[in-house]
């Protein structure tokens, strides 16, 4: 099991992700909004990109009817 981070990744690292099955497809997903994208996908909100903002700029989740959600996230100890 991945130990959570206590920060953000770095922007363009990898790190910091999970696999995640959706649609059939294993994706990688942010690990501070992974919870969020399995509820949508649970919910049948089914996303098709994601990022947490990586603590730069807001998170944003995509889904496939054309609709983003967009949010400030921390992640503390």
């Amino acid at each position: 099991m991945m130990k959570k981070p206590k920060k953000c990744c770095d922007m363009g690292t990898y790190e910091c992700q999970i696999p995640m099955p959706i649609n059939g497809r294993i994706h990688e997903i942010d690990y501070c909004i992974a919870d969020i994208v399995a509820a949508l996908n649970a919910a049948n909100l089914t996303t098709i990109a994601s990022c947490c903002g990586h603590g730069i700029q807001p998170a944003i989740i995509s889904l496939t009817d054309g609709r983003e959600l967009t949010f400030n996230i921390t992640v503390s100890n």
